[in-house]
């Protein structure tokens, strides 16, 4: 019997963590938005950061945190450059800014894939049909 093989999601920490997003089914760097939420109740998102967002679950050999990703950061709206990011870099990289042609870690949920790959399907397992039960 032929299988698939399937490409691995781009955290596979978080694979246990109930929330799924599209940039979980990258398999290859993938351009984006990075956004943020405003609002009373933080409804709403704009766009703070474009770049490429990276599959895999680990930061410079270290396991991320299941909410956030890997991104590497092209360009940042001005306004926002000197916004501190949730979790620094070795390198000392604190604020979007200083992050531009670097990588960072990015919430999950706050990032926008342009023109994101399709989910893949769910798995089938094909159950036995009625009439090969009585056979046996």
């Amino acid at each position: 019997m032929a299988t698939q093989s399937m490409p691995f999601p781009s955290s596979i920490a978080s694979t246990t963590n109930k929330d799924h997003y599209p940039v979980d089914d990258i398999d290859r760097p993938w351009p984006c938005s990075l956004v943020i939420s405003y609002g009373l109740k933080n409804q709403h998102t704009k766009q703070v950061a474009t770049g490429n967002a990276i599959p895999g679950c680990t930061f410079h050999t270290v396991d991320m945190q299941d909410a956030y990703c890997r991104v590497e950061v092209l360009t940042v709206e001005s306004r926002y450059e000197d916004d501190f990011i949730d979790i620094s870099t070795s390198e000392g990289i604190e604020k979007l800014g200083q992050a531009i042609n670097n990588f960072i870690q990015w919430p999950r949920r706050y990032v926008r894939l342009i023109d994101p790959p399709a989910p893949p399907s769910p798995s089938i397992v094909p159950q036995p049909s009625q009439e090969a039960e009585t056979y046996q």
